[in-house]
């Protein structure tokens, strides 16, 4: 996802900034070891700068190459997202 196209989600969905990650700030954020949710996301999100937000391409249109380098990207970047999502709660019991 790039930038515009979460201003665009965020056009439709107002009020859903805290929800609403480019795939770079989530997976950067999610490694962290101190975030253990997507509220967690969101409140540190104001401390990532521009360099470590980057859009990954939108690869509608482009060749079959230009679309496996954009895999490959998103690969590299779930990781830490999916780990995240797999943590318990905070709070929450066995």
């Amino acid at each position: 996802m790039t930038a515009a196209h979460r201003d665009r989600v965020l056009e439709l969905a107002p009020g859903h900034l805290k929800k609403t990650f480019l795939l770079s700030e989530a997976a950067r954020l999610a490694s962290r070891d101190d975030v253990e949710s997507i509220a967690d996301l969101a409140a540190l999100r104001p401390q990532l700068a521009l360099h470590e937000r980057p859009d990954v391409a939108d690869p509608i249109g482009q060749s079959p190459e230009v679309f496996a380098v954009v895999g490959a990207e998103i690969a590299e970047l779930l990781p830490p997202i999916l780990e995240l999502c797999r943590r318990p709660a905070a709070g929450a019991s066995d």
